[in-house]
């Protein structure tokens, strides 16, 4: 999964972080990093029962505009 697949489907990173049961600050990291760790992942994964799928980091970065 990447963050453009969140954002889409929430639309804002408050809601990413309210639906996700995740700290906004969580949100904030992988947005500077670019990517989510593939362990935060596999939670969204569980926590949207697979409407989300992981994948490793390697195919999940992203472009900075």
């Amino acid at each position: 999964m990447t963050l453009d697949e969140l954002k889409k489907h929430w639309k804002t990173w408050m809601a990413v972080s309210f639906e996700l049961k995740v700290s906004q600050s969580a949100v904030s990291y992988w947005r500077q990093r670019g990517s989510i760790p593939y362990t935060s992942q596999l939670l969204i994964q569980d926590k949207t029962n697979g409407l989300f799928k992981a994948k490793k980091e390697d195919d999940n970065q992203i472009t900075k505009d």
